[in-house]
């Protein structure tokens, strides 16, 4: 089985907290953690050092990369009470509501040492 790497900026105080809050739940999930900062994730990706990062990324079993909304509605599929989200996703204007709340929350969360959301 393929692990799904969930990639977040571990620069941002937000970023960093939300993860903290659901470790455990990902890691139950065999979900893989870890910053975009991260060497190995940044070549990857192609990110440059001191790149703006606007949003967490995930890599699926597929090993595509999905990133902002889409990512965590992917990763909503395995969690039993993150299910309703994943189910509601497939409705068009739920996940252009979806995707714009979180694109408003991640241009809020301006993270020069202290976030703004």
């Amino acid at each position: 089985m393929k692990a799904v790497w969930i990639l977040y900026d571990a620069a941002c105080p937000f970023c960093f907290s939300c993860v903290q809050l659901f470790k455990t739940t990902l890691k139950n999930n065999e979900y893989k953690i870890r910053p975009l900062q991260n060497l190995t994730v940044m070549k990857l990706l192609d990110i440059k050092k001191g790149e703006y990062l606007p949003e967490m990324k995930v890599i699926g079993r597929d090993r595509k990369v999905y990133g902002g909304a889409k990512a965590i509605v992917y990763l909503s599929k395995r969690i039993w009470w993150a299910n309703p989200l994943w189910a509601l996703s497939h409705l068009p204007p739920f996940m252009n509501i979806l995707d714009y709340i979180y694109k408003q929350i991640a241009k809020k969360r301006q993270c020069n040492g202290i976030c703004e959301v």
